[in-house]
This record gives C-alpha cells, sequence and structure tokens, in this order.
C-alpha cells in the first residue's frame, strides 16, 4: 500500500491516476491539525484538490485504532451532503478502495476555519444560519430511508472514534457516570434515525466571505441526529469557557440555532430529540477536558473545573432542554 504521507509516492500515485500531468503543473501542500489521517492540499493545473489517506493508528499520545476503510464513508457521505446542499459542500472526484485514499474539490485557500473565526472574536450569523440549516435539511432528508441506513449501518466506526475516545475513556476518569452513560451509548448506538456526521463542528466548516464548506464525513454513520447537536453544540460552550468576554454573543448564536433546528425538524419526536441532544451534550462537554480528544484551547484548570462542574449540574439536576443549559453555562462563568 502507498503511503501519500511521502511526497514522491503522492506524486507518482496521482500522475498514474492522470489526476496530475506535467504540462498543465502541480504541486502539494500538506495540510496539518487533523488526527486521523494524511491530508495534502494538491494544486493541479488550475484545479485544486484535497487527496486524503486513512490511518489505522491515529495521532494521538494514546493508543487510538480505527479501520482505514472509513474512506470509503467519508466518500459516500460526502457525496451524499453534497446532492442535498450542493451549494455548501465540495464534489467527490475519486475513491481508491486498495489504498484508502479519497479526492475531492479543495475549497479555496483564502478560506478560514470557522473554529478560528469563533475564538478570535469574529462572530458572523449568516455563517451560522448556513450551518445550521444544511445540517437540518441533512437529517430531515435521510430520515426513515433504508438505502442510505444500508450504506451506514454499520456504527463499528463511530464507536472507535467517538463512543470509545469520548465517552467510555471518560468515563474511566469518572466511573461514578457509568450509569448515564450507559443511557446515553444505549440510544447513540440504538436503531438508526437518519443519517449522521459525526463530526459537525466549526473545526469542519471553512468560511469564504459568506460562503462556507463542509467537509470531513468520515464518520458519517445511519444514527442519532442527537450526536450532531451534541457534538456541534459542545463547541460553542467550550468557547463560552474560553473566551468569557465574548459570552453573550456565543451563547446567543447557539441559541439561535438550536432555535433554527427545532423548528425544522421534523423526523421525530421533537421532545425526545431535544432530551437526547443535552443528555449527549453533558458527556461530551466534559469529555472535551477528560476524554481521549481534550479540546487544546482549554488550557487553564479553572476553566477545565468549570466544565466538569457543569456537565455534572447537567446530569445530577437532570437537565434535558438546551436553554437550560445554556442559563446554567452562563451562571457558572460568572
Amino acid at each position: 500500500m502507498i503511503d501519500i504521507a511521502v511526497k514522491e509516492q503522492l506524486e507518482q500515485y496521482l500522475l498514474e491516476k492522470g489526476v496530475i500531468n506535467k504540462k498543465d503543473g502541480y504541486s502539494f501542500t500538506y495540510c496539518g491539525g487533523g488526527v486521523s489521517g494524511t491530508v495534502a492540499f494538491v494544486y493541479a493545473g488550475d484545479k485544486e484538490l484535497i487527496v486524503k489517506q486513512a490511518l489505522a493508528q491515529l495521532k494521538t499520545k494514546d493508543t487510538w485504532l480505527c479501520d482505514p476503510k472509513r474512506m470509503y464513508i467519508e466518500k459516500e457521505a460526502n457525496r451524499i451532503y453534497n446532492e442535498i446542499v450542493p451549494e455548501n459542500v465540495p464534489e467527490v472526484y475519486f475513491y481508491d478502495e486498495d489504498n484508502y485514499i479519497f479526492g475531492r474539490a479543495a475549497a479555496p485557500e483564502s478560506c478560514t476555519m470557522w473554529k478560528s473565526d469563533l475564538l478570535s472574536g469574529l462572530y458572523d450569523f449568516d455563517v451560522a444560519h448556513k450551518a445550521i440549516d444544511s445540517l437540518s435539511k441533512v437529517h430531515n432528508a435521510c430520515a426513515d430511508n433504508a438505502e442510505i441506513k444500508k450504506i451506514f449501518g454499520d456504527k463499528a466506526l463511530f464507536y472507535d472514534l467517538r463512543i470509545s475516545p469520548y465517552i467510555e475513556f471518560t468515563v474511566g476518569k469518572h466511573p461514578d457516570l457509568r450509569a448515564f452513560a450507559d443511557g446515553v451509548n444505549e440510544f447513540l448506538m440504538g436503531d438508526g434515525i437518519t443519517l449522521v456526521h459525526g463530526d459537525y463542528s466549526p473545526k469542519n466548516i471553512m468560511v469564504d466571505g459568506r460562503k462556507i464548506y463542509i467537509l470531513d464525513f468520515e464518520v458519517g454513520h445511519y444514527g442519532h441526529p442527537a450526536f450532531d447537536l451534541a457534538f456541534f453544540s459542545n463547541h460553542f460552550l467550550l468557547k463560552t469557557v474560553k473566551n468569557k468576554q465574548w459570552s453573550d454573543t456565543t451563547t446567543n448564536m447557539l441559541k439561535l440555532m438550536l432555535d433554527e433546528y427545532f423548528s425544522k425538524a421534523d423526523f421525530m419526536d421533537k421532545a425526545e430529540l431535544e432530551k437526547c441532544f443535552v443528555k449527549t451534550l453533558a458527556m461530551l462537554f466534559i469529555a472535551r477536558v477528560d476524554g481521549k480528544s481534550p479540546a487544546e484551547y482549554i488550557k487553564e484548570e479553572a476553566d477545565k473545573e468549570i466544565i466538569r462542574k457543569t456537565a455534572y449540574k447537567m446530569i445530577e439536576n437532570d437537565i434535558t432542554d438546551y436553554n437550560s443549559v445554556i442559563k446554567l453555562i452562563k451562571e457558572m462563568i460568572k
């Protein structure tokens, strides 16, 4: 199997596939940041594309193994997202099942990561609307779809990349959360409801002007939409703790997005969805401090304690609505 982390192998591979050629010219730039694979930005004449290869051992301090066949899942989920919200999702170009390599259109190099914008205090509510509207459209469109469920019905990758490192690893440090976590795992690993992105966050939404590009679909599965809502919302709670001076703006943006999502959700009982979402959020919030993939920007021990205490209050007080969560986090950071 080739290794695209070796530039010479990547070059030869793309030449043989006809993706690049010497007449039109080409160049490569490796992208950093992610832990799950090797990513290269490829300039092929006047075309820009992303080429990704999955790793079996993720780039983390603790051992974290996952089947590299997840690249097929990413390709299929990317394809479906592109069909539903083509204005916000890059086009798929190719997939190589022998080498676990996936190629797609690249977001423009001028893009910024929405996560970076938010951390720097740049809050664009039009971007927020596009992000939550896209998620809502996909959840609604893919619900109760036997064909999509057949493609994404296997939750092994979701367990390896999300349940194990975020919930099970965290329970290892907080064994008193075992019963609560088991309840969350039950509905997250239960019968699927719709196509779940599995990594829907500001880190995977690129922004260019007022346009967004939704990326990174390798944790896609047919599961419970509460996970996407919780994983997404978790980042806004974390940024509320990190940048307390912008807490009102951060929580207002989160509330507006959740209000919009729930106003459009038409595929299941909304009260049940909200309850499952908030319970999942409690586990993911503490996981970004004590799980296998802690948020790198939460550095102060005082902030970590706020997160732990808030998660425990959500669980102990049996909070099941997002407005109460927003009220609680604002109280906890005072």
